[in-house]
């Protein structure tokens, strides 16, 4: 009798979860573990900008429809760079054709609703199976593979030998929702300043999540600042055509930084996975959907064949990392290129950076171009929807 494969994946956040759903589709157990609780993990006051291409992976494993309606889409992407004073407003007839009809550029969900969403499909499944970090080694289980996707600086990844590439931003982000009075419902913004972007992303009328990135000292001053003071300094901020009402919700502060993590190409059976494999700056929001992309490959790799053979798994690194390695890459220097150039009060850089925005406020193509690829990714034309 043939046997089933077990697989183990460590870390129970969006990355987790989704893998353990992409891979419940073959004849595999997969045994979920967290250090937290199930109510904590959905528990947490963050929000997600989620992408065109990010939207074919959900559709491809059946997620997108569930999630649909507690998603909030945006139409138009405002960039200004506010120490040159330019700006661009990137729009839904900025996208190609095949993308255009749907009428957003992307979305944004809330953490808790998308967790919701996940652990309720898992449950559907007989062969998924999430329990606590002790029951689970209670049970003796001998894996045939194990997925990391603990997150940036876990413990967990002393376990398997690699190469650690980082930078260091010397930056935070400081999160927050706030209700604002305005006439752009749709319109998500990037503003770039000189001491780190600050984005708005819509989270429905009159709600936007704040994602604000400065100085790692003055992320945490504004964190312990009066929540007056703190509305005085980011109302100085704001596009014009908006009034800042209220500071609602919990704060939130996490470092930022670019790191990635070349794996030892040996034949040990555990890979890492999402923010675990590597890290970005959030500007441009590719964080999550990355890490999701991670699962794509994944979930492609074995599905080449009728079934998951031991030759699969013993060239599973080789086949993830290579397939995987190009996106990264040109996402890390997407995202640090743009930081370079715009977060600081460099004069020598002052002629790109308005240059940059003269090409795009005058040059349809340019503006595809960019608009294009920040939301369908380099593998958009390869995510095959199943059968």
């Amino acid at each position: 009798m043939k046997k089933k494969f077990n697989f183990k994946i460590v870390g129970s956040g969006p990355t987790g979860l989704l893998l353990s759903i992409a891979l419940s589709k073959f004849d595999c157990d997969i045994f979920l573990t967290d250090l937290l609780t199930k109510d904590r993990l959905i528990d947490k006051d963050k929000t997600y900008a989620i992408t065109h291409s990010t939207r074919k992976i959900l559709s491809k494993f059946r997620l997108w429809e569930k999630l649909e309606p507690y998603l909030f889409g945006f139409d138009t992407l405002s960039i200004t760079d506010s120490v040159t004073s330019t700006f661009t407003n990137l729009t839904i007839s900025d996208l190609d054709d095949d993308i255009s009809s749907l009428g957003n550029i992307g979305w944004v969900v809330k953490h808790s609703d998308l967790m919701d969403v996940f652990f309720q499909e898992i449950d559907n499944y007989e062969n998924i199976f999430f329990m606590t970090p002790q029951k689970l080694l209670s049970k003796k289980i001998l894996f045939d593979y194990q997925f990391l996707s603990t997150g940036a600086n876990s413990l967990d990844k002393k376990l398997i030998n690699f190469v650690d590439i980082k930078k260091s931003y010397n930056q935070s982000c400081l999160t927050f929702k706030v209700i604002l009075r305005g006439n752009c419902e749709k319109r998500a913004y990037e503003i770039f300043r000189k001491e780190g972007p600050l984005a708005l992303l819509p989270l429905e009328k009159n709600l936007y999540q704040v994602i604000w990135t400065s100085s790692t000292l003055k992320s945490i001053e504004r964190l312990n600042s009066d929540k007056n003071f703190l509305m005085d300094n980011l109302s100085t901020i704001l596009p014009d055509e908006f009034k800042l009402d209220q500071i609602i919700g919990e704060f939130n502060i996490f470092p930022v930084s670019l790191s990635l993590n070349l794996p030892v190409l040996n034949l040990k059976k555990i890979v890492l996975v999402g923010d675990s494999f590597h890290t970005f700056h959030p500007v441009g929001g590719q964080g999550l959907n990355s890490c999701w992309r991670d699962v794509n490959t994944i979930f492609d790799i074995f599905n080449k064949n009728i079934a998951i053979t031991k030759m699969d798994l013993i060239l599973f690194k080789f086949k993830y990392f290579s397939s995987r390695i190009l996106d990264i890459i040109f996402t890390i220097l997407v995202t640090d290129s743009l930081i370079v150039l715009f977060a600081n009060r460099n004069p020598l850089l002052f002629p790109i950076r308005r240059f940059s925005f003269l090409l795009l406020n005058n040059f349809p193509f340019i503006r595809k171009l960019v608009l294009n690829q920040m939301t369908k990714s380099l593998i958009y034309s390869r995510i095959k929807q199943n059968k």
